[in-house]
């Protein structure tokens, strides 16, 4: 995988779709479709093109869809699908080794692949002058792509490491973990990526016969979204795909699943800080009506701080710290799958699942279906904010069967009713088709058979359900639901804005989207934190959303989340603050709640110490991120003893000393009479939305705050080395410099040598990943404060390579 994706996988709905655009069939096609700003065609040799034109940003993508992954994949060759993704660009008759990526980077765009379970996908994004060019580029990879064998021996190299990667991965080790706990002859059971043994086993010529196999015109959907001209991207498209020859496709995705007929168990210890639990049931696939249920049933799960894991599990009870819900989707099977990280995981499991018992037995309530399809209908808008995503979204609705079923999708989610989600909790989610596993730290000493795991949580169960009594609030918020293919390119300059004796205000109009993001921010935060209150801003932000003079944690999360919004803390090294993001039609009542946030904080002793809890948490899963951790510890290296050096999240001495007299000080001082900064993107009509808050926000006490005159990092010219030993696959390292500061123009010269250095087609990249095949991951970043700044390159390897990779860094 070129680069990880968060997919999200969305229900398909069975409407009835508007009938497109008659129009005659010319060209070289057998089909044509036109509607709205989108067309589909079919070639002559059975390739699906769609282009959707939206010119409101000067960028194209394009995306090409296989329909070939690790269901496709006999046991003798998994894995075969993603070093096929990973070989892609690794080289034609055209162009050799290196020249598809530096090409790319050329012509101002990047590129990115990925690997799943039934598809694999390559993506490049440009400046729309150049989609031409960037369609040849793909083309002759698709078609021309020549898996020289000393390539393709690094290159399995490094897949290994990315394999590797994962393993230090704990969420990623317990999905996968599960997976082969709850399928016993299907192939999702299998480690996707494959094994060291089994990758290095491959050869050329089962790579080349899995190739011509599923990388057929008929098995391809290539999708361009952006800045283009229909028929002019058709040309090039006709001209560069239209002579490949086509052949059927034979797929064989091996042994069907049997039913599961009772519980599977399995355990694992590992190096990880917290106790990680998955369960998971099968499920229904992807085209059927239950299969949106469930997606609705995940979101009353698990979608934001009003659900149910959040509210009751987490926040009420305390017995997670994190957790989500999620049905995994397929055309021929599906599974829904919880997930959450816990300090007490036999309570947590118990708790859990009586949340399940309690929606079979006692229903859910219409607010929290309403509420659900809210969220659901902001994470699909969110998808379609960039080029990228609308031409993911076209090509994975039409591997389904239709681009336009997206179309529909909103409705078809709005149809779902609360006894529907309570028919599919009842006919699937049973202890029967119940798998689980856990994932423990290496001093935890318990460990269970499958009959220990249903005497000492599932006998337990029953008793815990319990029916609440819940006031309902209404759903306000509005969801425009259309099935016009039409795209809405309106984008108005920015504006600013002044509120008398009150922040300034920036607006940047966006009605490409029914979407809405209000910012307030406030200067400082951290940098006034020292080693004794490391973490309080972060406390602060947290716990003033936990309760209110007016409000608790659960009216605060109701509320907002009732008119389409969700609330996201920022605390950055410079600033800090709230961003409000949600649906845009009562965006103004949701601003309310933030209002009195802001405002009227109680920061009640339970509600601090229960955030404490979960900061706690953080600081421990900060410690399994290979990424985060060792970027944090060179940050302390690089900075010392200044602000910049700590993280956010602060560290367990600090935190466990803070008390809710501090947090209110502090909050006193550092928060409530400074001038903020506002920022308002998205689908907003002038300053309406600042009108209805302007006397929330004006007082002639608040007063500015410079953090420019703040002392600057001590520079000192002098190597520093931080070492830290810890059990991992992988061996990270982090090498960097002093950077420049925000302000001033030295940054600049600095964001185009990242760009020179890093990604595909970088310097770094090439002389670590592409010529040696020593690590998957390199990268190459700034991060530029008011104070300071610094540049710094990532990379993580098998410790036998460390060597190396320094010598050639």
């Amino acid at each position: 995988m070129l680069m990880a994706l968060i997919l999200f996988f969305q229900v398909v709905p069975q409407l009835r779709l508007p009938e497109p655009e008659a129009r005659q069939i010319v060209g070289p096609y057998i089909f044509r479709e036109d509607q709205g700003q989108t067309t589909k065609v079919i070639l002559k040799n059975g390739l699906t093109v769609i282009v959707r034109e939206q010119q409101a940003v000067p960028l194209a993508s394009i995306t090409t869809f296989v329909k070939a992954g690790y269901f496709d994949e006999d046991d003798r060759i998994s894995g075969i699908s993603h070093v096929i993704e990973h070989m892609f660009f690794k080289g034609t008759a055209k162009r050799p080794v290196g020249e598809i990526a530096r090409e790319t980077q050329g012509l101002g765009g990047y590129l990115n692949a990925s690997t799943y379970y039934d598809r694999t996908s390559y993506h490049t994004e440009v400046p729309a002058e150049n989609t031409k060019k960037a369609l040849e580029i793909q083309a002759d990879a698709l078609w021309n792509s020549t898996f020289d064998p000393a390539e393709l021996k690094r290159e399995i190299e490094v897949v290994i490491q990315e394999n590797n990667r994962k393993l230090d991965n704990p969420p990623a080790v317990t999905s996968e973990k599960l997976y082969s706990t709850a399928f016993r002859e299907h192939r999702m059971q299998r480690w996707r990526i494959g094994t060291p043994e089994g990758l290095r086993a491959l050869t050329r010529d089962d790579v080349v016969a899995y190739f011509k196999k599923f990388y057929r015109p008929s098995n391809v959907i290539l999708s361009i979204a952006g800045k283009v001209d229909i028929e002019e991207t058709l040309d090039d498209v006709v001209r560069l795909y239209g002579a490949a020859e086509d052949e059927s496709v034979q797929r064989d995705q091996g042994r069907v699943e049997p039913e599961q007929s009772g519980l599977r168990y399995a355990w694992q210890r590992g190096p990880i800080e917290q106790n990680h639990v998955a369960l998971g049931f099968h499920a229904p696939g992807i085209l059927t009506d239950d299969a949106r249920s469930f997606e609705v049933l995940a979101a009353i799960l698990s979608e934001g701080r009003a659900s149910i894991l959040n509210q009751y599990v987490r926040d009420e009870k305390g017995l997670i710290t994190s957790g989500s819900a999620e049905l995994l989707a397929f055309r021929d099977l599906g599974y829904f799958e919880i997930d959450f990280e816990t300090n007490q995981p036999v309570e947590a499991q118990i708790a859990v699942l009586a949340e399940l018992e309690n929606i079979k037995k006692y229903g859910v309530t219409k607010e929290s279906v309403a509420r659900a399809k809210t969220l659901i209908a902001q994470n699909y808008y969110h998808e379609l904010e960039t080029v990228d995503g609308i031409a993911k979204e076209l090509t994975f609705y039409e591997a389904l069967g239709d681009w336009k079923k997206s179309l529909a999708y909103l409705a078809a989610i709005q149809e779902v009713t609360g006894e529907a989600v309570v028919r599919v909790a009842k006919k699937y989610l049973t202890f029967e088709n119940l798998s689980v596993f856990e994932y423990f730290p290496e001093s935890v000493t318990r460990s269970l058979s499958a009959a220990d795991y249903r005497q000492t949580v599932l006998d337990k169960v029953q008793a815990a359900a319990e029916q609440r009594s819940v006031q309902e609030l209404p759903v306000v918020a509005e969801i425009p639901v259309s099935h016009e293919a039409v795209v809405h390119d309106l984008v108005q300059p920015i504006e600013k804005r002044s509120i008398l004796r009150g922040p300034d205000v920036y607006i940047l109009e966006d009605h490409r989207l029914p979407l809405v993001s209000f910012g307030i921010f406030y200067p400082g935060g951290r940098l006034y934190e020292s080693v004794k209150n490391s973490g309080i801003t972060e406390l602060v932000l947290r716990s003033a959303i936990r309760g209110t003079q007016r409000f608790n944690s659960a009216d605060i999360s109701r509320r907002l989340e009732n008119a389409g919004a969700r609330i996201q803390v920022i605390n950055e090294p410079d600033f800090f603050g709230y961003i409000l993001d949600g649906i845009s039609g009562k965006i103004d009542q949701a601003l309310e709640i933030l209002m009195d946030v802001l405002q009227q904080p109680a920061f009640q002793e339970d509600d601090v110490a229960a955030e404490k809890v979960l900061q706690l948490a953080r600081i421990k899963k900060l410690r399994e991120n290979n990424y985060a951790y060792p970027v944090n510890l060179f940050m302390q290296t690089l900075f010392g003893e200044h602000a910049y050096a700590r993280p956010a999240i602060g560290t367990e001495t600090a935190l466990q000393s803070l008390t809710r007299d501090d947090l209110e000080a502090w909050f006193k001082t550092n928060q409530r009479p400074l001038v903020p900064l506002i920022m308002i993107v998205g689908d907003t009509h002038g300053t309406g939305l600042v009108a209805s808050i302007a006397d929330a926000l004006t007082n002639e006490d608040l007063h500015e705050r410079d953090i420019a005159s703040l002392p600057a990092p001590e520079s000192k010219k002098e190597t520093k080395e931080t070492v830290e030993t810890v059990s991992r696959q992988q061996t990270a390292l982090v090498y960097g410099f002093p950077g420049a500061p925000r302000a001033g123009n030295d940054r600049y010269p600095l964001i185009v040598l990242e760009n020179i250095v890093s990604g595909l087609g970088g310097r770094f990249f090439d002389a670590i990943r592409e010529k040696q095949g020593l690590a998957y991951t390199v990268r190459t970043a700034n991060a530029f404060f008011t104070r300071g700044g610094t540049v710094f390159t990532y990379t993580a390897f098998s410790p036998e390579n460390e060597a190396k990779v320094k010598e050639s860094l």
